[in-house]
């Protein structure tokens, strides 16, 4: 199962990035702890727009 992280998860991955996990892991553990989401259009088009945001802010500072 694909998941879009949403936090840091140790020897898993950074925020922002989109992993492939078991579909047991990803239900069981990532899921209920709100550290990751699908990775469905709608998500995928809601992190496409928070790097976007990202981007800019860093380019403003």
């Amino acid at each position: 199962m694909e998941v879009i992280l949403i936090q840091d998860v140790d020897n898993l991955g950074g925020a922002n990035e989109v992993v492939t996990v078991k579909n047991g892991y990803a239900r069981n553990f990532l899921l209920p702890r709100k550290l990751a989401v699908e990775n469905n259009a709608g998500n995928k088009k809601q992190l496409e727009e928070r790097l976007k945001q990202a981007k800019k802010k860093k380019m403003l500072c």
